[in-house]
């Protein structure tokens, strides 16, 4: 008679938020490596060519128990529903076990006394034996149960002693390079204007010194800053200066625009590939600069060497955007104790469709209710009743079952709709001045384009400045000019913009989001009149300004990451129009930008209609003038 299954769990509650307890413990990689777990080889996705028998979505895994013994096992994957529990099941070739299920979950619970909401966290192993033998492993199988929870208590031990990295990192001390490191952080506090702060210096010594290997490859300098309470484009500036004093190196991670993880990288712009596959997916993808391309940053070999180690390669934290997968085989059902917040898609692995969930009004006082999706040829349906416009309406109260209407296993995804903001994608750091001056080498492959969905524009030109140069001459007009694309290369680094290129007097300078481009439009014309008296330049310079925002092309030209396309020419024919102290755009893109932007200031509206040059139809701009410029000019 076969023993029967063995369950180990363990649960301890903490003085901390459910979500904290999630962030910490979803990131299954780093868990196991640091709670002493092997490193684990894991085979790629068998794909659909593998066989009618073979299950694309398991994965063959192999490690050394002890560091010795051999075990191999199929990893299938993980099921989770965000914030409340995960679970993986293990199938074992030979050896005393035949199968294991690992996982966790999360209950809110209030501690003892006043303190902030806490967390229950239980732990558990599941396993079912194939030999007597199994008895054996049942105290290392015990402690690896202890062994999570314990990971918890150092992390609130070292959040309560105020460490800057609060979470746990595997025993001993790496080889550090503690000269090297000494002098190149060195500089990060005297050559950068102005200087990058000391307590992020501090705080990014003590992660390369004491950091695993993995919290110090492929980096999110906005993940990090969240994690250390900073401002995030503080800690991309460290990321930037840092890299260039030879302390971390850059890489473009390639995206896949479905799964969400890195499926490519290169170490410049230059050697991005025009096209990738997604393994996982199935499925081949263009590159952009939105979302598919995100800078990541790896401590320089010089300092530390990392090893490219996996502890587990499918936990939750791997995909934060899947609020819950659930792996069905054929034909079975699996209740979801999800409630909605807002809007989901629901999508299967290596297929196409998607259903977007969206929530609903529940009856006041009625029963909980079962809405059954079904997969079937390739889609997703619901009840025809809850269908609408805008997708499948989840009364409230709700509970979701997901029906495998096949004979294969799927694996079922809900997703958020938004990306990440934790990501600093190529079209946001590109437009950064910073980023220009320290990488101005930093340009595509020749001929090669790469599309970008959002980016805003501002042109600024002089007014008059023919008649200044025949007035003062040519030295000294020159002297005025060069002197203001400096205030404008100022005002629009403070914006988080960047200057891409001047045309003779005028500029051009791009952003990552339209409310910094109107905010600095507007600040240009706010402060140039007091900025010229401080010059000594009478009369002062009056600008024109022109703001605009849509896709665009970027491509390499003169040697510099450059735009082109009709959103370009359309910002360079709105600022034509404007006058002079003033900021002009579209109505539509003014209703665009964020109220806030305008509402900080006394302005001026006035709407027009003119036609524009290259476009047939006449276009409704606006010309905003801020009280300051208007007193300014007189």
């Amino acid at each position: 008679m076969k023993d029967q299954p063995i369950l180990v769990e363990r649960e301890r509650t903490y003085p901390m938020p459910v979500a904290e307890a999630w962030r910490l413990l979803a990131d299954t990689d780093h868990l196991n490596r640091t709670i002493g777990l092997p490193s684990v080889e894991f085979s790629a996705p068998s794909g659909p060519r593998a066989g009618p028998r073979a299950d694309p979505l398991v994965r063959e895994a192999r490690a050394r128990a002890f560091g010795v013994v051999p075990v191999r096992w199929q990893e299938f994957p993980f099921d989770w529903v965000r914030e409340r529990r995960y679970a993986v099941r293990r199938e074992f070739a030979g050896g005393p076990i035949a199968s294991m299920e690992i996982g966790i979950e999360l209950r809110p619970a209030q501690p003892d006394g006043p303190a902030e909401p806490g967390v229950t966290v239980r732990s558990y192993a599941l396993s079912t034996p194939a030999s007597p033998l199994s008895r054996f492993l049942r105290g290392r199988i015990r402690a690896s149960v202890d062994d999570t929870l314990d990971f918890c208590d150092r992390y609130l031990a070292r959040k309560q002693a105020g460490r800057p990295d609060p979470v746990p990192v595997p025993k001993g001390r790496p080889d550090v390079n503690q000269a090297q490191l000494g002098r190149r952080l060195g500089r990060l506090a005297t050559d950068p204007v102005p200087p990058v702060r000391s307590d992020l210096i501090a705080a990014l010594k003590e992660r390369i010194c004491e950091g695993s290997d993995d919290q110090l490859t492929g980096i999110r300098p906005f993940a990090l800053a969240d994690l250390w309470g900073a401002d995030r484009l503080e800690v991309l500036r460290l990321f930037l200066h840092a890299t260039t004093a030879g302390v971390f190196e850059l890489r473009w991670e390639v995206m896949c625009p479905t799964c969400r993880v890195p499926k490519a990288q290169a170490d410049t712009l230059a050697r991005l590939p025009p096209q990738f596959h997604c393994e996982t997916c199935g499925i081949a993808y263009d590159v952009d600069f939105d979302q598919r391309v995100e800078l990541r940053f790896s401590v320089h070999p010089s300092i530390r060497k990392t090893a490219s180690q996996v502890y587990c390669i499918g936990g939750p934290l791997r995909t934060p955007h899947i609020v819950a997968q659930q792996y069905l085989r054929p034909h079975e059902d699996r209740p979801l104790d999800l409630g909605l917040a807002g809007p989901v898609q629901l999508r299967t692995v290596r297929a196409a469709h998607r259903l977007l969930l969206v929530p609903g009004q529940g009856a006041p006082g009625s029963r909980v209710r079962d809405i059954t999706l079904t997969y079937s040829a390739g889609r997703w349906v619901g009840p025809h009743s809850l269908m609408g416009e805008d997708g499948l309406a989840v009364p409230g109260g709700s509970r979701l079952v997901l029906r495998n209407q096949t004979d294969g296993p799927i694996l079922a995804a809900l997703e958020d709709l938004a990306w990440t903001s934790q990501a600093t994608t190529a079209a946001q750091v590109t437009t950064l001045q910073e980023f220009r001056d320290l990488f101005s080498s930093e340009v595509l492959a020749p001929g090669q384009q790469l599309a970008v969905s959002h980016v805003a524009f501002l042109f600024s030109d002089l007014k008059g400045s023919t008649r200044l140069y025949e007035g003062l001459g040519d030295a000294s007009a020159y002297s005025r000019v060069s002197r203001h694309f400096d205030f404008i290369r100022q005002a629009v680094s403070r914006g988080g913009g960047s200057i891409v290129k001047t045309m003779g007097d005028g500029v051009m300078c791009a952003f990552h989001r339209l409310d910094d481009a109107l905010g600095t439009a507007l600040r240009l014309q706010d402060e140039v009149t007091a900025w010229c008296g401080e010059q000594g330049i009478e009369p002062p310079l009056v600008l024109k300004v022109g703001v605009h925002h849509g896709p665009a092309i970027a491509m390499t030209a003169n040697d510099h990451l450059d735009y082109f396309g009709r959103t370009v020419n359309l910002a360079a024919r709105v600022a034509d129009q404007s006058r002079g102290g003033d900021v002009v755009l579209l109505r539509q893109v003014l209703e665009q930008a964020d109220q806030s932007v305008i509402g900080r200031r006394a302005l001026t509206v006035e709407p027009f209609t003119t036609r524009l040059r290259g476009l047939d139809a006449e276009q409704r701009l606006v010309r905003l003038t801020t009280t300051r410029a208007r007193v300014a000019s007189g």
